[in-house]
């Protein structure tokens, strides 16, 4: 019963003295305590123009990744067709490569039928499946 007498007030404090143990020194915020030894300086980094991006301002801009130099590009012939965007591309060395459609080709629309020639990026850790990156018109031969 005599704990429902207390009032809020007595609460606070009994419990700020049981949580926390009595300070000996007063800590100051950027020097080392007796509670706190490794306590650092806060400091504040300064976002330049380039990294508004970064805190959450906007979309980020991914970095150039190096994605480039794991794939070979290759010109190849597209000689069947499969659902979902896949094809069957015979390569100029011979080789024969199931191809998807990249994402900017299907972005835009573009139409590919077999006997189209097209640049594939494959991969050099699996060659028998590639990406469609580019298709080459009349054109472009």
């Amino acid at each position: 019963m005599a704990s429902t007498t207390l009032g809020t007030c007595s609460w606070l404090l009994l419990w700020n003295t049981i949580s926390r143990p009595p300070l000996s020194s007063p800590c100051l915020g950027f020097l080392p305590c007796a509670r706190n030894p490794s306590r650092l300086p806060i400091v504040r980094a300064e976002a330049s123009s380039n990294d508004k991006d970064t805190f959450g301002l906007g979309k980020s801009k991914s970095k150039p990744s190096d994605s480039s130099e794991q794939k070979w590009v290759a010109k190849g012939l597209i000689t069947g067709s499969l659902p979902n965007g896949m094809f069957w591309v015979r390569l100029e060395n011979g080789d024969v490569v199931l191809g998807y459609v990249s994402g900017k080709i299907l972005r835009n629309s573009i139409r590919m039928l077999p006997g189209d020639k097209v640049k594939i990026e494959v991969s050099r850790y699996n060659s028998t499946r590639g990406r469609i990156v580019y298709r080459i018109g009349n054109k472009d031969l």
